[in-house]
């Protein structure tokens, strides 16, 4: 049973299913475990959590009043004594689960924004149309605006709030119809695709990671769309070259967050926030990235989180020297890169994404097909999906939503699958019809 409680009444043995407020309010990477440490229980209550939600079901309840906890005695002094609950196994059953990355899979709800759009949330089918008409549109902005960088015109930042406006709103109804979208770009559209996506991210993670006002996920999304501004002064050869970069290539394409930088200091109405992020986006915790070789706290909050962002959408996209990475396989290779990306950011960005992101296509072990069409908070290795293909018959069934974490029936994701592999082409179109 769940039981939202408030931080004073936390005790020792209490199983902690949820921790509700801003993600950067205590100090917990994780919920779902068994608070056994006094250190832990003496962090919650001190910490700036709204609030604690508990599961009685795998530990102590709320301590009872001294005349009830009395009555409870007499009543159950007779009855034999209980097993204690079981430690938390979660982390260690996602570690086996095939595919799965090792982090904490429950996430408390994000924090949303101060201000949004009037619209509530709604489901992918209701927002997937409004999501591509998005998309479109930012294709169109990005490749305006990228053909005039080229041309060393400068940027009108200004410019981009209603496109940044559009895609928060659209995050604000489904967080992952728009994503999973812009993940389906080209090898010909990636550069003007990717900073979208990027924007996307940057404001989703935000929402993750909580207590930001709208304008500042405002700047979070401009800074998206701008922080790959420097590679418009990137020679085309380079910039598009569909093998490996030379040693002397590699060098000349280090120089677009410099190149980026430069062009924006020249414009007008750029935020703060996307100066930061177009020079820094490349620097690593370990203080081996560039260009400036930062390291740890030297590096702003916006500039982690876009490093993160950043990277996650170039291993899931289709570029002109390599094929997309299936989301989770790009998860686990982040989270396996110590010292490249602050382990809190990328952890709650894998909470703001999930280990199988919506519009995974995923095999099961009942034989089929799915693509996931919903993220589960409380298991992130057992998402909502929508079975849509036979194994055995090599055939399309008609659509079977399963929600993996409380209607399975011991069904679960055995791998990620491409879907080209099945013969599944064209699979943005498949996908918006399996999506409605």
């Amino acid at each position: 049973m769940f039981k939202r409680i408030r931080r004073n009444q936390i005790r020792s043995g209490m199983f902690i299913h949820a921790i509700e407020g801003s993600w950067f309010s205590h100090p917990f990477m994780k919920a779902g475990f068994l608070l056994t440490e006094a250190d832990d229980v003496d962090a919650l209550r001190t910490s700036r959590a709204d609030a604690v939600v508990i599961d009685t079901a795998r530990g102590l309840d709320v301590e009872p009043p001294p005349q009830a906890a009395r009555e409870t005695a007499e009543t159950d002094a007779a009855a034999p004594e209980s097993a204690p609950p079981e430690p938390e196994r979660a982390v260690a059953d996602a570690a086996e689960t095939p595919e799965a990355v090792a982090v904490p899979i429950h996430a408390p709800g994000p924090t949303p924004p101060a201000a949004e759009t009037a619209e509530g949330p709604c489901s992918l089918a209701e927002e997937f149309g409004r999501a591509s008409r998005i998309a479109e549109n930012a294709k169109l902005v990005m490749t305006e605006l990228y053909d005039q960088a080229r041309l060393g015109r400068i940027v009108e930042a200004d410019t981009l709030v209603p496109l940044v406006d559009e895609i928060a709103a659209s995050i604000a109804r489904n967080q992952s119809a728009l994503t999973s979208i812009l993940r389906l770009k080209s090898k010909d559209e990636y550069t003007y695709v990717h900073s979208v996506a990027v924007a996307a991210l940057m404001i989703n993670l935000g929402r993750e990671i909580g207590g930001f006002d709208r304008d500042t996920l405002r700047d979070a999304g401009v800074a998206g769309l701008l922080h790959d501004i420097g590679k418009m002064a990137m020679p085309p050869e380079v910039l598009g070259k569909p093998g490996d970069l030379t040693h002397a290539e590699y060098t000349i394409m280090k120089l677009h967050p410099e190149r980026g930088h430069s062009l924006l200091t020249r414009s007008r109405d750029v935020p703060e926030m996307a100066l930061d992020v177009c020079l820094h986006h490349h620097e690593k915790v370990n203080g081996t990235g560039y260009p400036k070789r930062l390291k740890g706290g030297q590096i702003t909050l916006f500039a982690r989180m876009g490093a993160a962002c950043d990277v996650y959408d170039a291993l899931t996209s289709n570029r002109p020297y390599k094929e997309a990475w299936v989301p989770n396989m790009a998860l686990k290779t982040m989270f396996g890169s110590r010292g490249h990306f602050d382990s809190d950011i990328l952890t709650a960005f894998i909470r703001s994404v999930g280990i199988y992101p919506v519009g995974t296509v995923v095999r099961l072990r009942s034989d089929h097909l799915a693509v996931v069409t919903d993220i589960n908070p409380a298991d992130l290795t057992r998402p909502v999906v929508r079975m849509f293909f036979s194994i055995p018959k090599r055939a399309a069934i008609a659509p079977q939503d399963v929600n993996l974490l409380v209607e399975a029936d011991g069904d679960a994701i055995v791998s990620s699958e491409n879907p080209e592999d099945w013969g599944l082409e064209g699979w943005e179109g498949r996908w918006a019809t399996i999506a409605a």
